[in-house]
Parts: C-alpha cells; sequence; structure tokens
C-alpha cells in the first residue's frame, strides 16, 4: 500500500520507521509535496521480516515510479533505505538518512540516557519500566506522550505526524531481526556497499547519537554528506526551531 502525493512523475519515495509506525510521515509527504512541487510516495509497510520488507518497497517503487529515485528513510526507515540501496542500486539516484539509529552497538547505550534527560523523574521512572518490561496499563497509556517529549527538541503539530495504526508484532519481528544485524556487523557491511549519494540530516537533540552515524561511516571510508540540526530531536519534520533547516536542506537535493 502506498499514498500518493501530487502528481507524476513520482521521483521522491519516504521509508516510515518504527518498525510497525504505519502512516507517520504522512504530514512530512504532504508539506514536502506542496514545498517541492515534486510526486511523493508515502510507502507503508506490511510486511514481517527485513527480506520481505525490501522486496515489498521495491514493488512499490516499480508500481508507482518511472526512473531513478531519491529514498527517504526516517528512524528504522533509514536502515532499511539503505539495505534496499545496497541491492537496488540501479533505481536510486541518492539516499537521506533521518533520525537514522546507530551502526554499531557501542553507541546503543547512549539513546536511553539522553532519553532520560528530557524526562522528569516520574516520566522517567514510567519509561524505565517499559524498558524493564514491567509497565503497568497506566503507564502504556502515558508512553505515547514520553516518547514524544523524550525523543524531541519542541514539537509543533504533532498530531498531525502521528502513525495511523502501530503494528507490534511487526516492530518485535523485524527489529529483532535488524539488531542482529548491527550486532553482526552486517549493518555496516550493507552501508559499504552503496554506490549512490548518501545525505544524513540529524538533530543534535536526537537520543539516537549522530555520531553514532557518522563516527562508523568515517572510520570504514563510507562517504557520507552529514548536517546536525540545532535545537533538534528525532523527527526534525515536527520540530518547531528546525523544521525550516531541514526542509531548506531537503529541497536543494530534490531540486
Amino acid at each position: 500500500m502506498v499514498r500518493l502525493y501530487g502528481k507524476a512523475p513520482y521521483k521522491i519515495v519516504l521509508v516510515h520507521g518504527g518498525p510497525g509506525a504505519i502512516g507517520s510521515l504522512k504530514g512530512f509527504a504532504r508539506e514536502l509535496n506542496m514545498l517541492s512541487q515534486a510526486g511523493v510516495v508515502e510507502a507503508m509497510q506490511s510486511k514481517y521480516s527485513i527480506a520481505e520488507l525490501i522486496e515489498e518497497l521495491h514493488d512499490q517503487i516499480e508500481d508507482n515510479c518511472n526512473d531513478k529515485v531519491i529514498l527517504i528513510g526516517h528512524s528504522w526507515g533509514a536502515w532499511l533505505a539503505a539495505l534496499f540501496a545496497e541491492k537496488y542500486p540501479e533505481i536510486i539516484e541518492r539516499i537521506i538518512l533521518v533520525g537514522c539509529g546507530p551502526l554499531e552497538d557501542k553507541y546503543v547505550c547512549e539513546i536511553g540516557a539522553r532519553r532520560l534527560e528530557n524526562l522528569s523523574e516520574e516520566e522517567g521512572a514510567i519509561f524505565q519500566r517499559l524498558t524493564d518490561n514491567r509497565a503497568t496499563d497506566e503507564d502504556m497509556e502515558k508512553i505515547p506522550e514520553i516518547l514524544e517529549k523524550s525523543d524531541n527538541y519542541c514539537l509543533e503539530n504533532a498530531d498531525l505526524h502521528r502513525a495511523d495504526k502501530t503494528d507490534s508484532q511487526m516492530h518485535n519481528l523485524v527489529w529483532e531481526e535488524a539488531a542482529k544485524l548491527r550486532t553482526q556487523g552486517n549493518i555496516l557491511t550493507s552501508f559499504k556497499q552503496i554506490k549512490c549519494k548518501m545525505v544524513l540530516i540529524q538533530g543534535e537533540s536526537d537520543p539516537h547519537p549522530a555520531r553514532g552515524i557518522t563516527m562508523p561511516l568515517l572510520e570504514n571510508g563510507i562517504e557520507c554528506e552529514t548536517y546536525i540540526l540545532e535545537k533538534c530531536g528525532h523527527n526534525p519534520f515536527m520540530e518547531k526551531y528546525a523544521k525550516k533547516s531541514f526542509y531548506k536542506i531537503l529541497l536543494q537535493f530534490i531540486a
């Protein structure tokens, strides 16, 4: 399933995160189409393994795009975009990584610590219970609001960007597989194989530390044009103070 914004030719394909945050880029897709006047494909994920998600994305591009595309992946979607570009380099003009996760395990411990810095003591306790699989039903009702606070700097119109639905089974199965790929070094290996131009846009306040992506890429001689946005968290298209800069960067690559 896809959503199409604007008119053909569809040159830009958005890949959402989660895994399982289905429809979470609808606000981003709508605004990007409006600002760029380019046709945008919002690709929805519906499969439960990485191999199937890659093939699903291939079918979505083949069905809706007639030329090489610009692939923009957010969060987990940044990894999926890279894995896709490794397998199907002939149909990718460039990939843009937004809010990408660390490429090596040694940076993962920073994510939880950076999230807790943004939370009150009570919110931190709830988040810790979630991490320890001890969350109560009352805790779970508060988690979405807590994550919006922990992962971002200053959100604007967050309700326009929330996922249509979340698939916990997809999240658990796909993320378990993806985490193993990182531990085994295979995610980084996939990045090494990418032939097209690669761009990273990361918020300075994103719980996923930018150096968790930039350092492994640099140490392995992988070229990536990098932009670190001030006053910005995990979702730059939702950030009050960084959104304008985010779209300005995107538009120069789309144009």
